[in-house]
């Protein structure tokens, strides 16, 4: 019977130590900052977390989920497996999908000007505020000007080739509707942000990273509109959804990961946008903010 509880109380442990995610007792928290990290989904390093494989590279059945990590986070809201939060009110307000996309639907009716982006009001004001002549019409409408219409739609005087996005988008919606079913995911695969605690121990003499949150951010296709906060998950209660989601090694197809051990591990690339409350304004900023951390770890070393 010992010997059985021996075992228990080992596998237990081995479990626990598997990853860097369980915090040490607040007793033992020599020092703590709370960081906040934004991962550019646009970086080459970071396009295992989003990009999409042709099936013949998917066949692995180790992994549930194959469509990056923005997918696999709502793909499990849908499912129920977990709640989503209100960013602005985290903790006391829970999100369904029903919520979140119903959110999105606002954001897109915002972007047409026929929704609130906000969430508030009378569901018509959109972003119309950038109608500078105050005559209904947009500043931005070109339809009838010197430029003869859009003048990019591949057809011009210019010979710009078409956008092949767009022809997949219009095949797309002439077979009834989107790849996604409910929403295109593609704004929100530009950029996520993750909450963490960075704490030394003083008992055990190592800096821990204790992940709090994953932000979803909404960004402006076009790159005009300030971008928004869409909900937050927390770290805790996606894990498992995570150990399920695959992470692609483009340099080895025998070393595919899942979403928690490239977190967990650090296999992408983040930049520091805020300290305890501190926000960075330029790269250079929070480039130097990273490099004064660890070289304050390496004086915790120093005797």
């Amino acid at each position: 019977m010992k010997h059985v509880v021996l075992t228990g109380l080992l596998t237990l442990a081995v479990t626990l130590t598997a990853f860097g995610q369980f915090p040490t007792r607040s007793e033992d928290h020599f020092w703590r900052r709370k960081i906040v990290n934004r991962i550019d989904l646009n970086e080459k390093i970071n396009a295992p977390l989003i990009k999409r494989e042709s099936p013949f590279y998917t066949d692995n059945q180790q992994f549930a989920e194959k469509e990056g990590l923005i997918m696999t986070l709502f793909n499990g809201l849908k499912n129920g497996d977990f709640p989503a939060y209100d960013p602005d009110t985290l903790g006391s307000r829970e999100l369904t999908y029903d919520d979140v996309l119903r959110k999105i639907r606002e954001i897109e009716g915002a972007l047409t000007g026929e929704g609130d982006f906000d969430g508030e009001g009378d569901g018509t004001s959109g972003f119309d505020e950038f109608d500078a002549e105050g005559d209904g019409e947009s500043v931005w409408d070109t339809s009838g000007d010197d430029f003869g219409g859009s003048g990019f739609d591949g057809d011009d005087e210019y010979g710009l080739p078409d956008d092949p996005y767009a022809k997949e988008a219009d095949v797309i919606a002439s077979e009834g509707g989107d790849e996604f079913g409910d929403f295109d995911p593609g704004p929100f695969e530009q950029v996520v942000q993750f909450v963490e605690d960075r704490i030394f121990d003083k008992v055990e003499s190592d800096m821990v990273y204790d992940i709090q949150f994953i932000e979803i951010i909404w960004t402006d296709p076009g790159e005009t509109l300030p971008e928004k906060k869409l909900c937050t998950f927390r770290y805790k209660e996606v894990m498992e959804a995570l150990e399920k989601a695959q992470w692609k090694n483009r340099f080895n197809d025998a070393e595919y990961r899942n979403m928690r051990e490239v977190f967990e591990m650090r296999l992408f690339h983040s930049y520091i946008i805020d300290i305890s409350g501190q926000g960075m304004r330029t790269l250079n900023e929070a480039e130097y903010r990273r490099q004064t951390l660890i070289e304050f770890e390496h004086h915790l070393w120093s005797y």
